[in-house]
């Protein structure tokens, strides 16, 4: 599993909405986007697709999806999670897969 595969920047999406709502706060749509410290450095049509994925299956609200030409187009509102997709970052076999993947990498690299 790579830090750019699908479920990784799922469950670092969630994870980031999740920890913003816990903590009151709104969610910085800079840290979000692609190139941001949330989904990383990825193309904004990879961006699109998974956030397209996550408000076509409940797990965020807040995400407005424009279909043309069979390819999304997201815009933020004012984003946040779900209980569904808290249910799915703790109940899913991928999200546990990411979530492990993502402790190991930090504790090999710490200043990451």
């Amino acid at each position: 599993m790579g830090a750019d595969d699908m479920h990784v920047v799922m469950y670092k999406v969630l994870a980031y909405l999740y920890d913003c709502m816990k903590r009151g706060e709104e969610p910085r749509k800079s840290r979000l986007a692609p190139g941001g410290d949330v989904a990383g450095p990825i193309p904004q049509s990879y961006w699109d697709e998974i956030m397209a994925q996550l408000a076509d299956r409940g797990l965020v609200r807040g995400v407005s999806v424009i279909w043309a030409d069979n390819s999304p187009t997201v815009v933020l509102a004012r984003p946040t999670v779900t209980l569904e997709g808290v249910e799915f970052l703790q109940d899913n076999s991928m999200m546990r897969r990411a979530l492990k993947f993502l402790r190991e990498t930090k504790s090999a690299l710490p200043f990451v």
